[in-house]
């Protein structure tokens, strides 16, 4: 039997984006997430122990805003890795993190052979 414990839940925003990308990892036709270098202009897939550094957690007055910056599979459905992307992310945040309003924007940065 649980029993709700009065106080207050504070999650850093590393927390919540290393949830995310521990969700979107998960998710079919997701390859991994991506960093934008700048100066080359490319996108490069993250290992997973920098997931992190593909994704950015900024509070808003509702709740949270989630961008995924992510690598898919060539040939998948993007319009369903994307909606399965999200609502992923958003279940997550809401079991682990009780977050009730999640905003999540996914941003595919490339796509990779599945070689």
């Amino acid at each position: 039997m649980t029993t709700a414990v009065p106080g207050t839940l504070r999650v850093s925003n590393d927390c919540l984006a290393d949830l995310a990308g521990y969700a979107a990892m998960e998710c079919y036709g997701v390859v991994g997430m991506a960093e934008i270098d700048e100066a080359a202009g490319v996108a490069r897939l993250l290992p997973t122990y920098r997931l992190r550094k593909g994704i950015d957690v900024t509070p808003t007055s509702k709740g949270v805003q989630v961008d995924l910056h992510i690598v898919v599979e060539q040939g998948v459905n993007m319009a369903s890795v994307v909606d399965n992307l999200e609502s992923s992310v958003k279940f997550l945040l809401k079991q682990i993190a009780e977050l009730s309003c999640v905003d999540v924007t996914v941003h595919i940065e490339a796509m990779r052979n599945s070689r």
